[in-house]
């Protein structure tokens, strides 16, 4: 297992060998933690909750090397220190809040854990990238707006190559984007894919979780930090994520930390 943390500087990627046994009780951890997260009635309990989580991890030596409980419980209940400004926080948080559709989670200032597939994790510089590629992609009866964002799509495409190889690896993550489905086509086969499994969530709205087959509710480009971009689209659920990310497969993922905001729901936007 490879666990990651964004959010500190240095080498924060961490990868151990476990046995098969123990696979099954790091899995038993975060079903643990989502089930302790559904009954939690209050911020605090939720800290307890994540912080036990990272006790849990560290005896099974998940914690990047160096980094002692102390810091990593800091890092992954960063939404706590905002509470002494929940009032002024959520006026912000109605500003960059859609209307809630049936079904859909939608929580902002929170903390947020998840075991879900189909998952990708990008960071800033890749997300500007994927815009310009937007604009050179739909823009194009615009001949001067599409020469400058190609211009700045060959500088920052390269740095977004770059930067999402350093969050697999290593680097400081804090404000990474995370993506729920996506959708390939031609060359590949014409299939759309959610993600599947749970996220759940407490903040400014309480409690927000969801189980199940879900999509991130904001449509976007797609990356693939290779030459060949075939991922064309996928939908962003989760910005300014800080915390740990373990990974149990290409696009599969445990994450636990605190997060600027998440949107997620069942239909694909």
């Amino acid at each position: 297992m490879t666990t990651q943390a964004c959010g500190v500087k240095g080498d924060n990627n961490h990868t151990v060998q476990l046995t098969k046994r123990q696979v099954r009780d790091v899995q038993r951890v975060f079903d643990d933690l989502k089930n302790r997260m559904s009954t939690a009635v209050s911020m605090e309990e939720t800290q307890r909750i994540f912080n036990d989580t990272i006790v849990s991890l560290s005896r099974y030596n998940l914690l990047p090397t160096g980094m002692s409980i102390e810091l990593a419980k800091r890092l992954v209940t960063r939404a706590s220190q905002n509470q002494k400004l929940e009032t002024f926080l959520t006026k912000i948080s109605t500003r960059v809040q859609a209307d809630l559709k049936e079904g859909t989670i939608q929580n902002s200032f929170c903390y947020v854990a998840g075991n879900t597939s189909n998952t990708h994790f990008a960071k800033p510089v890749t997300k500007l990238t994927m815009h310009l590629y937007d604009i050179m992609d739909y823009s194009s009866g615009n001949h001067i707006l599409v020469l400058l964002s190609t211009a700045l799509w060959i500088v920052f495409n390269p740095l977004s190559t770059i930067s999402q190889m350093i969050l697999q690896r290593q680097g400081n993550h804090c404000g990474v984007s995370i993506f729920f489905g996506n959708y390939h086509y031609y060359p590949y086969p014409n299939w759309l894919s959610p993600a599947q499994g749970w996220i759940s969530t407490n903040g400014i709205n309480g409690k927000q979780n969801i189980t199940g087959s879900f999509w991130g509710q904001k449509v976007t480009s797609g990356w693939q930090p290779q030459d060949d971009w075939y991922m064309n689209y996928t939908w962003r659920g989760c910005i300014g994520f800080t915390g740990f990310i373990t990974y149990v497969g290409s696009d599969s993922a445990y994450y636990l930390g605190s997060a600027f905001h998440v949107n997620v729901g069942p239909n694909r936007p």
